[in-house]
């Protein structure tokens, strides 16, 4: 099914609104679609429409036009990537990053349905969620924060037609295998957008304060994309829905994930909370005072929490944060991109350069804060109450406690000796070898039950392995083992989970292990680790349609008469950089706190992380042999990765 939360290692900050005057934001009339007023006595049961609500008085259009609403859609086309004709944009809609999002977008013209993944109507709404059963499967929409491809759809060739919405675009598509207007949860394989409506920009969930996502996310789950921005900002309840789960206890292993019941006769409907004096006025204007043109950490954390913490482990608390500690929000370093007003209205935020996404690469470090830029460059200029009133150069403590050891600056980053210890469940290793989004995380391979299981805190911290990419930098090695197509020209076209999972289920006696929870509970897991496994899922697969099945792991391999042939793959591991939780130095845990010679061998040591930590080089034996042990030689060194012998010497 649909991954888990899409958007991962981004910049901690979303931001929907046009700039606002400091006063206090006016009493607004809510709206609807039409554009007509909602109150108690008129269209009192509409969904409100931040479009024609808040795009009466902001250029709606501009701050539309920002990355974290595109994500790719306004350069997307089919055939975008030649050599990987499933990759449709840089961004996450129309991308392929498993470990944010094991699904991935349909071409808009398809020759054959064995080659959709996701519709964009599925791509919206395809989730899950009950903290009751601990089910949490998100759709990729969301943490999307609507706009962009949420609202319009593709017009020919898969190009981003902003002069259609999704509503109307449904209205007059004709192909049955149309990427945008089909699904494969629907009675009849078409979207249902009339009735679902489409997503429109969202400008509350970063300037409303208290914005709650998991309503938001739960309203596109039961496909009332229209509805969402209404019960996000509980502005009112929602009573009825244009889908309901049979079973809400099924997770995404169980065969009833995905059934329910459709309605596309009924109309869902909006209780207002007309009677609440902090929502509305008397006369039901909605209170300007809950608008904030500041944007609180918290809620660039809705999104970004989960997301951090599963990609990289970080903890945005005050115990485990030096700037957090410090009073710093996420927009002091990640502010409106541009130069002047009229740029910074295009709300591109400031950004650095990502390892693994690459929506707009342009705008790498255009406003962006950095380490150097605030404690040595003298440019800290943060003056925001709560905020600290300096950013100390370090240079003079570095000098004093490692004499002659300057030189690292040009090797190690900031962020290798100063983020060295996690207090979340990361995860580094995903088997989606079943169909199912197995996940094991960072800190001892325990087996992940549930998303939130990522937000757990460890039995102890753990150090992040690092990376060498022009310079050493904390990263979390993410590997993973998946089913595809060979194509032609070598590259290999994954398979859709929900193939692989129908196979898996048609395969007796696949390999099972023994999984420790988070929880203390004991999970028996079902995964593809022996050469019979193998055969046996590639047959499976090959009899549903698939043409030229391979399984990738540490190696890739196939079928060639009754032998199983392995060739050597090429990128097996994918990095998540680690670029927030820098450990507070009252903790004592920074590399080289210790100071010359103790602090030096805290990375020189034969036994140190920075160089020894254990890395995955054959997650297939790993799983069948060693599982949770890390051990030679399905795992080994980092620095062997590097083509050292040993941990370099101190001097």
């Amino acid at each position: 099914m649909i991954p888990y939360r899409c958007a991962a290692a981004w910049v901690a900050v979303l931001c929907l609104l046009a700039p606002v005057s400091a006063a206090a934001h006016s009493d607004v009339w809510l709206r609807n679609e039409q554009g007509d007023r909602i109150t108690a006595t008129l269209n009192s049961v509409d969904p409100y429409s931040p479009k024609k609500t808040c795009g009466a008085c902001h250029p709606y259009a501009t701050i539309t036009s920002g990355y974290h609403f595109q994500q790719g859609y306004d350069v997307m086309k089919d055939g975008y990537d030649p050599q990987k004709p499933w990759i449709l944009s840089p961004g996450m809609f129309g991308g392929w990053l498993p470990t944010a999002a094991a699904a991935r977008l349909s071409a808009k013209k398809n020759k054959s349905v064995r080659q959709m993944d996701l519709s964009t109507y599925d791509w919206i709404g395809a989730g899950k969620y009950s903290a009751r059963h601990k089910i949490k499967a998100p759709s990729c929409g969301s943490c999307h924060p609507g706009g962009g491809p949420m609202e319009f759809g593709r017009g020919p060739g898969g190009r981003a037609d902003g002069g259609k919405t999704l509503v109307a675009g449904e209205a007059a598509a004709a192909a049955a295998q149309d990427g945008d207007y089909s699904s494969g949860f629907t009675p009849d394989g078409k979207s249902a957008f009339r009735a679902s409506g489409a997503v429109e920009a969202d400008c509350l969930i970063c300037h409303f304060s208290a914005y709650r996502m998991e309503r938001r996310s739960e309203q596109l789950y039961r496909r009332n994309y229209r509805w969402a921005a209404t019960a996000g900002a509980g502005l009112g309840d929602v009573t009825g829905a244009v889908f309901t789960y049979a079973n809400p206890a099924a997770g995404p292993d169980h065969p009833d994930f995905a059934k329910g019941s459709w309605n596309f006769s009924k109309r869902p409907v909006v209780s207002y909370a007309w009677s609440n004096r902090k929502v509305f006025d008397a006369d039901g204007r909605m209170k300007g005072t809950l608008i904030k043109k500041a944007v609180p950490a918290q809620n660039c954390l809705q999104c970004h929490a989960e997301g951090e913490a599963k990609n990289t482990g970080t903890a945005f608390t005050s115990a485990d944060d030096a700037h957090v500690k410090a009073g710093l929000a996420c927009t002091d370093c990640h502010p409106l991109a541009g130069k002047n007003k009229t740029q910074r209205l295009a709300h591109q935020i400031a950004k650095g350069k990502s390892l693994t996404n690459h929506v707009r690469d342009d705008l790498d470090g255009a406003g962006m804060r950095t380490c150097i830029s605030c404690h040595s460059d003298g440019s800290y200029a943060i003056t925001r109450r709560g905020a600290v009133r300096e950013a100390k150069n370090p240079r003079q403590t570095h000098e004093a406690r490692l004499a002659g050891g300057l030189f690292h600056t040009y090797l190690v980053s900031c962020q290798s000796c100063h983020i060295n210890t996690q207090s979340l469940r990361a995860l580094t290793l995903l088997d989606m070898s079943t169909g199912q989004e197995t996940g094991y995380t960072a800190d001892q391979f325990d087996g992940v039950s549930w998303a939130e299981d990522y937000l757990k805190t460890t039995p102890k911290p753990w150090s992040p392995w690092q990376m060498r990419s022009g310079k050493y930098l904390p990263a979390v090695p993410k590997h993973m083992q998946w089913f595809g197509e060979k194509m032609k020209n070598g590259e290999i076209r994954p398979i859709p989970m929900r193939y692989v999972a129908q196979a898996a289920r048609s395969v007796a006696g696949l390999t099972t292990i023994s999984a420790a929870l988070p929880d203390g509970r004991k999970d028996k897991r079902r995964t593809v680790v022996s050469d019979r496994d193998i055969a046996d899922m590639i047959r499976a697969l090959a009899r549903s349609g698939f043409a030229d099945v391979v399984f990738v792991s540490d190696r890739i391999y196939e079928v060639k008469g009754d032998k199983i042939a392995a060739s050597p793959r090429k990128d097996k591991t994918l990095y998540y950089a680690v670029e927030h939780g820098v450990t507070p130095l009252a903790r004592q845990r920074t590399y080289g706190h210790k100071g010359r010679p103790a602090g030096c061998m805290q990375c020189h040591d034969e036994g140190s992380p920075f160089f020894a930590k254990k890395d995955l080089q054959n997650v297939r034996e790993f799983l069948r042999k060693d599982y949770p042990a890390l051990k030679d030689p399905n795992a080994v060194a980092q620095y062997e990765l590097w083509g050292l012998r040993s941990v370099p010497a101190f001097e």
